[in-house]
């Protein structure tokens, strides 16, 4: 029996040296700005944060992740997966703006939400976006209050999915003119899973299979 559970692991480990770009780099898709989107963000990148919610199940030995589909009103990543999050207003924490944006996209309030730790910084070259994400165990309310602004769906997968590195695919996609393969999750029955957060995502199941497999 392990010492302590996957929270508590995560708690401290995210304190610790993180896999960063050696995680993210196992879903760039390989394009012409590869070495960019590798690279800290630059001073002039715009601050955003997004929440990583894990939600408790009892029946199984690791938790769910939350995610959802963006609308498709919305002008830039319309209909893709994405984790609750959005631009960090002036003055604000990176850590409240997540919590906040959770609460404003799919109606999970703050006192639900106990921040474990912090993932890598990540930079979007094509929105100039520097993503903070933070990973949380969430309490999962009886029922959703989507932003409909924002948020088509919630939905979400064990992460045990997400361990079994046979599960990674990848397909062509054209991205500004340019066909290349990329790497991506089948989690949703209309959307794959790609770009800016299944790299953030596989730096936490990196962090797990540490857990997993001590």
């Amino acid at each position: 029996m392990k010492a302590m559970d996957l929270f508590s692991f995560l708690e401290e480990r995210l304190r610790g040296p993180l896999p960063g770009r050696a995680a993210h780099a196992e879903f760039v898709p390989d394009y012409a700005d590869t070495r960019v989107r590798l690279s800290p963000p630059p001073a002039t990148a715009r601050r955003s944060a997004v929440m990583v919610p894990l939600l408790r199940r009892l029946d199984a030995a690791l938790p769910d992740v939350l995610l959802t589909v963006r609308s498709e009103t919305l002008n830039s990543h319309r209909g893709q997966i994405s984790f609750p999050g959005g631009r960090v207003d002036e003055m604000e924490d990176p850590r409240a703006a997540a919590i906040r944006e959770l609460e404003e996209e799919v109606g999970v309030p703050g006192h639900d939400v106990a921040i474990l730790g912090a993932l890598t910084n990540l930079y979007v070259p094509p929105s100039n976006s520097a993503i903070m994400p933070y990973v949380a165990l969430i309490r999962e309310p009886e029922s959703y209050v989507i932003s409909e602004a924002e948020v088509q769906e919630v939905f979400t997968v064990p992460l045990t999915y997400f361990i079994e590195p046979g599960h990674v695919r990848s397909a062509p996609r054209t991205l500004n003119g340019t066909t290349v393969s990329v790497p991506y999750w089948d989690v949703h029955h209309q959307v794959h899973l790609w770009g800016a957060t299944a790299m953030i995502l596989n730096e936490l199941i990196w962090i797990v299979r540490e857990y997993t497999q001590d």
